[in-house]
C-alpha cells in the first residue's frame, strides 16, 4: 500500500502550532500500512520524527523530542498545521500581551473547526509554554453522584473567566471504584460513573472552545482484573476493544507483588499498591499497548496532557518513557510521600522530602512535572503561627519550589487530603491565605475545585489569578524574602508584587513606598501590594542585598543527622562542617570542633597560628624557619669545616 501524498508534505507551520490529528481508531495492519485516518486539515502536514528548523520556537512548548516511538506496530504521530490561531489569538511569531489587560476577562479567540473521525470539532489550544500555567483541579472524590461530564459543562465559561489554562480531569475509563482508580477496561468510556464517553467528549470541546486544556488522570501502576485464573487470582484483564489490545494475562503483572495477584512478570520496579495487581512496566507489549491507548486518549477522546497517579510505584524513566511516545501538553505525577518528624512535631528540615521530588523529576529527565507536597506540608502548618517555616537555610522557599520551581506543581488540596475524605487538609479559615502565597509565588499553581464553589472563594482566587498573570508571575519567577518570623512573613517576587502574611500589624521599614506601590487586595492576616511601574522599567537581572541568614524560634536539631564516625578522615569532618554544618548533631559539631583544634588539619599537624589556610601557599612559616635554620648552620659551620680539612 502506497502512502497517502500528504505524508511526504512538509509544513511551515511553527512548531508550537501543530498536533496530532484525531483518528476513529488506531486501524493499523503492518509497519506499512496506515488507515482509518481521515485528514482533517486542508493544508500540508508532515510526520514525526522531526525537528524545529528554529529552535526559538521550542520556547511556548515542552522541548521534547516527538515523532515515532516502538508499538506492536510502527506507529507514528502524524501532525498538521492548525494555522495562525494560538492560544493567545495572534498570528505565529506575533506576541500580544494580553495579560496586562485589566479585562477581567479572558478574551476569547476564533476556533478554527476541524474534522476528525466524521466529526467536526474545535482546534486544540496551544500550550501556553512550561512556566505559564494555572490548573485546576475540576472535580473532588464525590464528583461521580452528580453525572460529572454533563454538570462540568455548564460551569466552563465560568472556569474560562477565572484565567484557567489546564483542567485536570478524573480518571475516565470504567473502574471497580466510582472514583475511577481501580480500573478495569480502559477503553470502555461508556461504562464511567463520570458520564458517557460521548458526554465527555462534548466537555473536552467545550473546553477547547474556551482555549483551555484539558490533562487526563491517568492510572497505569495498577489495573484490576475481570476475572480470577485456574488458581482464584483476579489477574485476567480485558481492554474493552474489539482487537484485543490490553486483552493480559498474569505475565503482565509484577511477580513480587504484595497484593495476591499471582503474577508471572518481572519485579516491581518501585512500592506496591495493594489494592490491586501492579502493573510489569518492564515488558514491552504492556509499554507498547499502554502507549497506544494514551494516544488514543490524545487523538480520539481529545485531552491534551497527563497527570500521572502513584508514580512511585513503579521508575519514572518509563513516566518519561509514555511522555516521549505521547507528547503531552502539561505532564504532571504524584509522588506523596511522608514527611520528616521529630518527637511528633513536622521538622523544620524537610530537604530530605523535597530532594525525593526533585530526584523522581530528573528520572523523568525532566519530561515531567511533580505536586509540591513539600510546600502543601510546609505551609498548612507555617499559616496557624509558624510561618518561620516559609524560608530555608539559604533564604528561599522551603519546598519544591525552592529548589526546582519550573517543575514544581504547588495546592493546598485534592480529592485525597480534602474534599470529603481530609485525609491532610489545609487549614479551612487559612485557605485564603494559602492562595495568596501559591499564586504570587514561583511554581505553577493547581486551584481545588472545592475552594472555588464550597468555599465560595471564586472571586477572591480570581482576582488573584489575574493579578499573577498581569505582572508576569510565573514558575521560575524570582522570590526575595525580607522577614520570616512566627507572626510575620514578607516577601518580594520579581520586583513586581509584595506578600505580607501573619497577624502582625508593624511591618516596620518594609512596608511598601506608597509612591511605587499599591495595595491591591486584603484578607484575614494577609495583604498584597503591587508595583505601579511598567513591567518594562524593571532590570531583568536586578540583585538585592544578601539577608542574614534565618533563624528559628525553636532549637533546631536535625531529624536526619549526619555522624561524624572515627572512620572519616579529619579532613573529610573539616568538609562537612564547612559545607552542612546545620546537618551535623550540634553535640558532634562542638566535639568535632575541639577535634579538630587538637588535632590540626589531618595531616598529623597540630592548627597554630603558624599553620596556613586552605588556599594559601604551601610554604608555611614552619617550613620557612626549617630552611633559615639550616641556612646559618651551613654558614656557621663551614669555615670549621674548611679549617680541618686543611
Amino acid at each position: 500500500m502506497s502512502l497517502p501524498l500528504v505524508f511526504n508534505a512538509t509544513s511551515n507551520a511553527p512548531w508550537n502550532l501543530r498536533r496530532p490529528l484525531r483518528s476513529r481508531k488506531f486501524g493499523f495492519k503492518s509497519s506499512d500500512g496506515y488507515t482509518a485516518f481521515r485528514i482533517g486539515a486542508p493544508r500540508t502536514a508532515q510526520i514525526g520524527p522531526c525537528r524545529p528548523k528554529d529552535a526559538s520556537n521550542l520556547s511556548t512548548r515542552r522541548s521534547q523530542r516527538l515523532g515515532s516511538h516502538s508499538l506492536s506496530t510502527s506507529i507514528r504521530i502524524l501532525w498538521h498545521e492548525r494555522g495562525a490561531h494560538g492560544r493567545r489569538g495572534v498570528t505565529a511569531g506575533v506576541e500580544k500581551d494580553k495579560e496586562s489587560s485589566s479585562s477581567p476577562e479572558k478574551q476569547k479567540r476564533q476556533i478554527r473547526p476541524e474534522v476528525h473521525g466524521r466529526r467536526t470539532r474545535p482546534g486544540r489550544p496551544t500550550p501556553q509554554g512550561p512556566y505559564n500555567n494555572v490548573l485546576l483541579q475540576a472535580f473532588n472524590w464525590d464528583s461521580h453522584k452528580n453525572n460529572w461530564w454533563t454538570t462540568l459543562k455548564t460551569k466552563v465559561e465560568e472556569i474560562c473567566g477565572l484565567g484557567i489554562t489546564d483542567v485536570w480531569l478524573p480518571p475516565v475509563s470504567q473502574s471497580v471504584d466510582r472514583q475511577g482508580y481501580l480500573p478495569t477496561q480502559l477503553y470502555s468510556l461508556d461504562s464511567s460513573a463520570y458520564g458517557t464517553g460521548a458526554q465527555l467528549k462534548e466537555l473536552i470541546d467545550e473546553f477547547h472552545r474556551q482555549d483551555i486544556c484539558c490533562i487526563a488522570d491517568i492510572v497505569i501502576n495498577h489495573r484490576s482484573g475481570v476475572k480470577q485464573d485456574s488458581k482464584g487470582h483476579w489477574n485476567i484483564f480485558k481492554g474493552g476493544n474489539q482487537d484485543k489490545r490490553l486483552d493480559w494475562g498474569p505475565w503482565a503483572v509484577v511477580d513480587d507483588d504484595v497484593y495476591d495477584s499471582g503474577g508471572k512478570g518481572k519485579h516491581d520496579t518501585g512500592e506496591s499498591y495493594g489494592a490491586a495487581p501492579d502493573i510489569d512496566h518492564t515488558n514491552k507489549q504492556v509499554q507498547d499497548e499502554l502507549t497506544d491507548w494514551m494516544n488514543w486518549m490524545r487523538a480520539e477522546i481529545g485531552f491534551d496532557g497527563w497527570r500521572f497517579d502513584f508514580v512511585k510505584g513503579y521508575h519514572p524513566k518509563y513516566t518519561n518513557m509514555y511522555c516521549q511516545r505521547t507528547n503531552p501538553t502539561f505532564a504532571v505525577g504524584e509522588l506523596w510521600t511522608s514527611m520528616d518528624y521529630f518527637n511528633g512535631q513536622l521538622s523544620w528540615d524537610q530537604n530530605k522530602h523535597r530532594q525525593v521530588l526533585c530526584d523522581w523529576i530528573d528520572g523523568t529527565k525532566g519530561s515531567s512535572s511533580a505536586f509540591d507536597f513539600t510546600t502543601k506540608g510546609i505551609l498548612q502548618r507555617a499559616v496557624d503561627g509558624e510561618l518561620w517555616r516559609l524560608r530555608d537555610e539559604k533564604n528561599k522557599p522551603p519546598g519544591l519550589i525552592g529548589w526546582y520551581p519550573q517543575k514544581a506543581v504547588t495546592f493546598l488540596d485534592n480529592h485525597d487530603t480534602g474534599s470529603t475524605q481530609r485525609h491532610w487538609c489545609f487549614p479551612d479559615k487559612r485557605v485564603l491565605m494559602g492562595y495568596a502565597y501559591i499564586l504570587t509565588h514561583p511554581g505553577i499553581p493547581c486551584i481545588f475545585i472545592d475552594h472555588l464553589y464550597e468555599f465560595k472563594l471564586k472571586n477572591e482566587i480570581k482576582k488573584l489569578v489575574l493579578l499573577r498573570k498581569r505582572n508576569r508571575i510565573n514558575a521560575k519567577s524570582k522570590v526575595v524574602i525580607q522577614k520570616a518570623e512566627a507572626d510575620i512573613y514578607v516577601a518580594k517576587i520579581d520586583e513586581r508584587l509584595v506578600v505580607k502574611l501573619g497577624s502582625r500589624m508593624d511591618m516596620g521599614g518594609l512596608v511598601p513606598d506608597k509612591n511605587t506601590w499599591n495595595i491591591y487586595m486584603t484578607g484575614t492576616d494577609w495583604a498584597v501590594w503591587e508595583t505601579n511601574r511598567p513591567i518594562g522599567a524593571l532590570p531583568e537581572d536586578d540583585e538585592d542585598e544578601p539577608l542574614p541568614p534565618p533563624r528559628s524560634p525553636l532549637k533546631y536539631r536535625p531529624s536526619h543527622p549526619v555522624h561524624l564516625t572515627s572512620k572519616m578522615s579529619e579532613e573529610t569532618k573539616k568538609r562537612i562542617l564547612k559545607d552542612v554544618p546545620q546537618l551535623v548533631d550540634p553535640a558532634e559539631r562542638k566535639k568535632a570542633n575541639i577535634s579538630i583544634l587538637a588535632y590540626g588539619n589531618g595531616k598529623g599537624n597540630p592548627v597554630t597560628s603558624d599553620t596556613p589556610r586552605e588556599g594559601t601557599p604551601r610554604h608555611s612559616t614552619r617550613t620557612q624557619k626549617v630552611c633559615l635554620g639550616i641556612f646559618l648552620l651551613v654558614v656557621l659551620l663551614g669555615p670549621l669545616l674548611v679549617l680541618l680539612i686543611l
